[in-house]
Parts: C-alpha cells; sequence; structure tokens
C-alpha cells in the first residue's frame, strides 16, 4: 500500500514536472514566434517605408523633370515668338497686320513661358531662384516698358497705322530691346540647364 502510494506520488510528480515542461516549451514557442512575429513586421514595415520613400523621390523627380523640360519648352517657344516679331518689325514696310498678329502670338508664347517658370518655383530648389530671376526681371521689363506701350500705341487707339510711310517709326527701339530679350533669354537656358541638372544629380 505504501508503496502504491509512493508510486502515485512519483506519478504525479512526473506529470507535473512534464507539465511544467510541457507548459514551458509551449511558452518559450509563442515567444520565439511573437519575437519572431514582429521582427518579420519590422522588417517589413521598414522595407516598405524604403519602397514608398524610393518611389515619391521618383515621383518627385520624373515632375521636377517634366516641369524643367517645360520650362525650356516654354522659353524655347518665346524665343520663337520674338523671332517672329522681329522679322514683321524689319519688313520694309512692315505689315501691320503681321505685326499685331506676332504681337499676340508672343503674348501667347510668353505666357506660357512665365507659367512654366512658376511652376518651377514650386518644385525647384532654392539654387535656381537666381537663374529664374534673370529670365522673369528682363521678361516683365519689355512686356511693361516696350512691348505694351508700343502695341498700346499702333493698336490700341492711340496711333494712326494707316499711312504707309508712317508706320511703326518707333521700331528701331523695339528692335532693340528684342534682341537684347534674346540674348538674356539664351543666357538665361544655358544657366538653368547647368543648375537643373545638378538639381536632379544628373549634372
Amino acid at each position: 500500500m505504501a508503496s502504491t502510494r509512493g508510486l502515485e506520488r512519483d506519478v504525479r510528480a512526473a506529470t507535473r514536472t512534464g507539465r511544467y515542461a510541457l507548459a514551458t516549451a509551449l511558452c518559450a514557442a509563442i515567444v520565439s514566434s511573437v519575437v519572431s512575429a514582429g521582427s518579420a513586421v519590422y522588417v517589413s514595415r521598414n522595407e516598405l517605408a524604403r519602397n514608398e520613400s524610393v518611389a515619391v523621390a521618383q515621383e518627385v523627380r520624373e515632375n521636377q523633370q517634366r516641369i524643367y523640360a517645360d520650362l525650356m519648352t516654354g522659353v524655347t517657344g518665346f524665343l520663337e515668338g520674338l523671332g517672329t516679331l522681329k522679322g514683321a518689325l524689319t519688313e520694309n514696310p512692315p505689315d501691320p497686320e503681321a505685326v499685331q498678329a506676332a504681337i499676340t502670338v508672343i503674348r501667347d508664347k510668353g505666357g506660357a513661358a512665365i507659367r512654366a517658370v512658376h511652376m518651377v518655383l514650386l518644385v525647384g530648389s532654392a539654387q535656381l531662384l537666381p537663374a529664374l530671376d534673370k529670365f522673369t526681371y528682363p521678361y516683365e521689363s519689355f512686356f511693361r516698358v516696350h512691348l505694351n506701350p508700343f502695341d498700346f500705341r499702333h493698336f490700341g487707339g492711340a496711333g494712326d497705322v494707316t499711312d504707309p510711310d508712317g508706320l511703326f517709326p518707333d521700331r528701331p527701339g523695339l528692335l532693340t530691346e528684342i534682341d537684347r530679350m534674346v540674348e538674356v533669354s539664351g543666357e538665361f537656358v544655358g544657366d538653368f540647364l547647368v543648375r537643373a541638372r545638378e538639381d536632379l544629380g544628373t549634372g
């Protein structure tokens, strides 16, 4: 009887020990699983964050490239408009309709160029600002001081353009300003290309 009770005690002790061992192993497995899962989640989140960061950076860069290219297209169109106006003014005698049409074209092309400048101001780096100023200030002066008054004098009801001998007597002054604006725009394009390439990491 005593031996039976001792055996039962040993069995219960062994059972408890086995349960403890099983529970300990189970806890260790759970902890390991949780740690592994947490580690996997951490790695996944980091990987996702890196991918998102790369994707965002790539999208920003692509947008910058597109906007910078739009600016080059806009300024090129503006230069073409200046050339068209110069050609119309150098006709002898100049055709008023051709001159007026050229002024309309240059307003449209100039507007597209300056809108592209404003877009670059939104997405470009601070190092681009000096280059943009080299275009925007002369551009504003060309229109405000030279082209707009010329346009008003001859097509705004302030002057008479019906006499072929008296057509556009002030055109030499505007032609001089057109040449100056062409020179300024050309310098701007060269300066902007260098700074834009640095900004995009391609220079």
